[in-house]
């Protein structure tokens, strides 16, 4: 039953891993610093009851949503057309930059009422929330930059480690690389999501000129990202979100207060939504607190271990074997998705 399924021990668990803050749940914790306030239009959606059903799903890509070749199968596309033509809201949350998640939105190819619609995106792991258009037009609905000190501080810091720095900024990513290994990890990240790099000097200048990042990686490869990350979290102190990437060849810098959890809250307020009327999906380390926030978080299958410690429950499948849309049926099924098209 629905009572059953929402019944967790999760504020109950005792995390002993101390390289994650662990939070509490949404509902019992205080508006917390880095929730964004500004108006928004909201008045496409006439919400009705929806009876303690679902009626909002956000979706992590990598590892997640995206099969092992990082693209939307035919599979997952039609289940989630259908979900969406029954006025069931489908969204994205990642730490991929907005302009990498433009194939994907392109992919899905949403039919919305109005041509200002979109579908809701959470990226840059929360810095960042928009509706993304079926032409690629955004509204921006949130955005919570990289301190400009801290930028400065992170550049430097990577430069003097002998590591390549992205920095990004709307639809760009800037970068400076002056070896082969530069070179080949910048290439890689390319390979992963789609991304275009804007190359610039060692201090960027030019990236700086344009405005604050929506985030900074430093791309180290596999073997240095651990000790990066306790490196960069020791030079920057509070004063950022210091986080291992998903693959685990860079490390994330984000403003202090960033984080999915914080940005899928940010989109929930945009819609109108509750938070307990949400069901996330994710696999990695940056989609803790994600998952936490929501009012059902589930786990992949091939999801990190901290990631499955909190999660409601975790998936039977993995990304590659369609595991978002197996388990969205399954919960179909069980009457536990809200169409209010249908009501």
């Amino acid at each position: 039953t629905i009572d059953n399924l929402r019944k967790t021990t999760k504020m109950n668990k005792i995390h002993e891993d101390d390289e994650i803050n662990f939070v509490e749940r949404a509902e019992d914790k205080q508006q917390p610093e880095g929730i964004d306030n500004r108006n928004t239009d909201v008045d496409s959606f006439t919400l009705k009851p929806s009876g303690g059903k679902y009626r909002m799903v956000a979706l992590d890509l990598d590892g997640t949503l995206l099969g092992s070749d990082h693209q939307i199968s035919d599979t997952s596309k039609d289940y989630l057309t259908y979900l969406h033509s029954k006025g069931f809201v489908v969204s994205f949350a990642t730490g991929r930059g907005a302009s990498c998640t433009f194939d994907h939105v392109s992919r899905l190819n949403f039919d919305f009422p109005r041509s200002s619609l979109g579908l809701p995106v959470v990226c840059s792991n929360g810095a960042q929330g928009l509706h993304i258009s079926n032409d690629l037009v955004k509204t921006e609905l949130f955005y919570e930059p990289v301190p400009n000190e801290v930028t400065l501080k992170v550049i430097k810091f990577a430069l003097n480690l002998g590591h390549v720095t992205q920095y990004y900024h709307e639809n760009d990513i800037y970068v400076h690389t002056n070896n082969e290994t530069h070179v080949n990890l910048t290439n890689r990240y390319s390979q992963l999501t789609g991304s275009k790099q804007v190359f610039c000097c060692e201090k960027y200048d030019l990236a700086l000129s344009k405005g604050l990042p929506s985030k900074l990686l430093i791309l180290c490869g596999e073997d240095n990202v651990d000790s990066v990350v306790r490196a960069v979290k020791e030079n920057v102190g509070g004063d950022a979100h210091v986080l291992r990437g998903s693959p685990a060849f860079f490390v994330e810098v984000l403003h202090k207060n960033v984080c999915k959890g914080n940005g899928l809250r940010n989109m929930s307020k945009s819609l109108g939504i509750d938070m307990s009327e949400i069901i996330a999906f994710g696999d990695g380390d940056n989609d803790v607190e994600f998952i936490q926030y929501a009012g059902h978080g589930i786990a992949m299958k091939n999801a990190r271990d901290t990631l499955k410690k909190v999660a409601d429950e975790e998936c039977e499948w993995t990304n590659a074997e369609n595991g978002v849309v197996l388990k969205l049926k399954q919960m179909e099924k069980e009457g536990l998705l809200y169409f209010p098209n249908e009501n």
